[in-house]
């Protein structure tokens, strides 16, 4: 059986983070005690934060080396040189106190095209899919709602109205509903600052006179103006879809999708890339234009989003669940492994290649290697068995390539 390699992994303390005494972060880092906002654990090779071995080696340059490679890279990867110092995905965990920016990420092609015109702000030439998997409850904007939804909400909020008349009235049946949503988001953003500012004072001072008759819509819209005052971003509650996941529930989004986690733990696995195009909820650069173009204005993208698991292993004494994109994403799958009731005992996954795994919950045993709550791995291609003796939640993430659908109980 081939061991692990325990690495030492870095924390960003970003200002959307949640304080060391309710953070996920914090407590897989033994930071509790400590000042500051933990956001995000990052696994994997990534230059922005990356991990190391315990000798601290980086994890890239102990790949690159021949010997290593060819145990932690399956076979048909060895021939590949970028496998052999640099994992294809990253692994991170999320503690998120206030809302992160309304976003989307780029495609390949534009990742390629922004990181050349503009590397500073766009780091690397990489398209950035991601999934979401919530271990506490988790709160999302996620993906156009319906327009006849995105109609009706706007139309209660008449400070905004006033201002998009001739969006919304410009409508016509024929319009094709990419159309008619890219008109409302054109108009938003087209719209003096000091306008938005006055109908965002407005709006929120007419919320606060009705009280508890509101909608959910309109809580959550006084929820983020008080977070980020006088950001147009608020107004994305009505225009994206609300979404409340519970702990294992998962959410997949392609390039493209506008999105915007607003509160929760959770663990997140994407391609190796940290561009993102932002447009608002955030003191950060922005950068409109291009977010404007690239979105794909549809109204389907929450069903696909929705990420359905796959049961890859279940009885009584653990749950094992898989959560992979389409097979057009190669780029990344994570298994769930969790033990859910006591008594010694084992299970397995296969991994098609390299994974990278951490424990959120209690202890274990992976390969024959004790790994606690907080400990951070990577693992070679092939079988990986966990073992524990009371309950524990650990994530296991690799490729999506076909292997990765298997395990033994």
């Amino acid at each position: 059986m081939t061991k692990i390699l325990h690495l030492n992994c870095g924390v960003q303390q970003y200002a959307w983070g949640k304080g060391a005494a309710e953070s996920a972060v914090a407590r897989m880092k033994g930071k509790c005690s400590e000042n500051g906002k933990f956001a995000e654990l990052w696994v994997g090779t990534h230059v922005n934060c990356p991990s190391h071995t315990m000798d601290g080696e980086l994890l890239s340059a102990f790949l690159q080396k021949s010997a290593n490679g060819d145990r932690f890279f399956a076979p048909q990867q060895q021939q590949i040189p970028r496998f052999h110092n640099r994992v294809p995905f990253l692994l991170k965990l999320l503690s998120i106190e206030t809302a992160l920016s309304i976003q989307a990420h780029p495609n390949k092609t534009l990742a390629e095209r922004l990181h050349a015109e503009n590397p500073t702000k766009y780091r690397d030439p990489n398209h950035k899919p991601e999934l979401i998997i919530a271990i506490t409850p988790f709160e999302a904007l996620c993906c156009f709602r319906s327009v006849e939804e995105i109609n009706r909400l706007l139309r209660t909020v008449p400070s905004l109205v006033l201002l998009l008349g001739h969006a919304l009235e410009a409508q016509q049946v024929s319009d094709s509903t990419r159309d008619k949503i890219e008109r409302i988001m054109r108009a938003i953003y087209a719209i003096d600052p000091q306008q938005h500012a006055r109908a965002l004072l407005d709006h929120t001072e007419e919320l606060r006179r009705k009280g508890d008759a509101i909608g959910v819509e309109d809580r959550l819209f006084l929820r983020l103006v008080s977070q980020y005052p006088s950001d147009m971003g608020c107004w994305m509650v009505y225009i994206l879809n609300y979404v409340q996941l519970k702990p294992g529930e998962g959410l997949f989004l392609a390039d493209s999708e506008p999105h915007a986690y607003l509160f929760g733990d959770g663990v997140e696995i994407m391609a190796s890339s940290d561009n993102v195009v932002r447009a608002g909820l955030t003191p950060k650069w922005k950068d409109v234009p291009t977010l404007l173009k690239m979105l794909r204005y549809n109204t389907d993208g929450l069903a696909r989003a929705k990420h359905s698991r796959k049961l890859a292993g279940d009885g009584e004494e653990w749950e094992v669940q898989l959560y992979a994109p389409p097979v057009e994403f190669p780029d990344f799958s994570i298994y769930r492994i969790q033990r859910v009731s006591s008594g010694k005992s084992k299970t397995s996954v296969v991994l098609p290649t390299i994974g990278l795994g951490f424990c959120v919950e209690g202890a274990c045993v992976v390969n024959d290697e004790p790994v606690t709550m907080g400990g951070c791995f990577a693992v070679p291609y092939g079988e990986v068995r966990v073992e524990a003796v009371g309950e524990c939640q650990l994530f296991v993430a690799s490729m999506n390539l076909p292997c990765n659908h298997s395990a033994k109980l």
